[in-house]
């Protein structure tokens, strides 16, 4: 071989060499930039996407396919019958007074959250939770409303980020906002959280309400939490608006009557605690109430901060009390449900007095009105000091005591048929 020609070789190989030394290096690039962005989308889970508060976001659990893109939306009249005038009950003429509560609870080795939790009462009334009695180190945050995707996407990574389980009350008007299926699908199947209800409307006020505008409020959020999750979900618990109404007699009826375990009140209103005192009003079985603001979302991180700082674990209410996770079945198709109505609309008379909100307080004042002693339209439910005081008149009219509260003898007297009117 001449020198030309083997000089000619060296170069080839050397140009071939050099291209293949080329694509290594391409393709190890490419292959350290694969491991980078692997790395930081394995390196915490908690960098999680919630789809629904920017554009192009994308679940990253496997989350069954659902109403995502839903085109029904439901309101106020969805799945109303024609019934025409629904009638206004009154109490039962029973003379049963309210029995007094269950004692309180004594350890069962079986069932050790029985001290843990609240106890139903001898006359039906489901729990009002507000707090665990608890010796564990755990709270429960409560995020109510849930009025928008973007601010409850907030609400939900910050929670994440501190390691915390929230439980969500969004109203069922929210549920069915755009966008807000694919945020609660991931804060549920995701982030583990918990969802219950918060009844459709917002501003709903169970006790202003005859039995099937009530059952509805209750019965259209669970059907519309269910649509978007593309499962049939079941709460365990309710929230009321202002938390008004936990003593209605009715209310407790239906959500005994559909399986609920209680209400759920609150320790503490978040939005509400004096900044230099929220770590100090941390205690053991505290359940905290939020709403979805910017300044509500302030405090709770500072409590979150707190929390973590002194040892708490933020739970949600199922595990704070000790239940089990709410139940679901698949393969349901809910709109095709029909609505359970309350089975026994009548309450036996009980006590009222001033500070109730009750549908019973608002059938008295019904009374009250017919016999000319409040005057038209002030039947709203709260039994306040015009209550009071027309029920004093009409107690003083008969002879009784004019205590102004409803015990049983007056209940009697007011609905029968020959009361007295104010001017007799």
């Amino acid at each position: 071989m001449s020198r030309r020609s083997f000089h000619r070789r060296r170069r080839a190989q050397g140009g071939c060499l050099s291209f293949a030394i080329g694509l290594l290096a391409v393709a190890a690039l490419a292959l350290a930039v694969a491991l980078f962005i692997t790395s930081r989308m394995d390196s915490s889970d908690r960098n999680i996407a919630v789809p629904g508060a920017a554009e192009g976001g994308e679940a990253t659990a496997d989350i069954p396919p659902a109403a995502t893109d839903y085109d029904m939306v439901l309101t106020a009249d969805s799945f109303q019958r024609e019934e025409g005038e629904i009638p206004v009950l009154t109490p039962s003429p029973s003379p049963t007074p309210r029995p007094t509560p269950t004692p309180e609870p004594t350890y069962n080795p079986d069932e050790p959250y029985a001290l843990v939790r609240p106890q139903p009462t001898d006359d039906g009334f489901v729990p009002v939770f507000t707090k665990a009695n608890t010796e564990e180190k755990q709270i429960a945050i409560t995020l109510d409303e849930c009025s928008g995707g973007a601010i409850t996407t907030e609400f939900a990574k910050a929670a994440y980020d501190y390691g915390a389980k929230l439980t969500l009350f969004p109203s069922g008007e929210n549920v069915m906002r755009k966008g807000m299926g694919d945020v609660l699908k991931t804060c549920y199947y995701t982030m583990g959280f918990e969802l219950e209800n918060r009844c459709y409307s917002t501003t709903a006020k169970l006790y202003t309400m005859n039995d099937t505008m009530m059952a509805a409020e209750i019965w259209k959020q669970e059907i519309a939490l269910s649509y978007v999750l593309g499962v049939r979900y079941h709460p365990h618990f309710l929230r009321l608006y202002g938390g008004d109404g936990e003593n209605d007699a009715r209310t407790h009826a239906y959500l005994a009557q559909e399986g609920y375990l209680g209400v759920a009140g609150w320790t503490y209103n978040g939005g509400s605690m004096d900044e230099g005192k929220i770590g100090r009003n941390l205690a053991n079985g505290n359940i905290y109430y939020f709403k979805t603001t910017s300044e509500d979302l302030r405090k709770m991180n500072l409590l979150m901060d707190e929390a973590k700082g002194q040892g708490y674990a933020m739970v949600t209410l199922n595990e704070l009390f000790g239940y089990e996770a709410n139940a679901y079945e698949d393969g349901v198709n809910v709109l095709a449900e029909d609505m359970p109505e309350l089975a026994d609309p009548n309450v036996p008379y009980y006590f009222m007095k001033t500070g109730d909100c009750t549908w019973a307080t608002n059938l008295l004042q019904r009374r009250l009105i017919e016999l000319g002693y409040l005057s038209e339209g002030s039947a709203d439910g709260v039994f306040g000091s015009g209550t009071a005081a027309a029920l004093s008149a009409f107690q003083a009219k008969l002879g009784l005591a004019a205590t102004g509260a409803a015990d049983v003898i007056t209940q009697q007297k007011l609905y029968d048929k020959n009361a007295p009117t104010v001017n007799e």
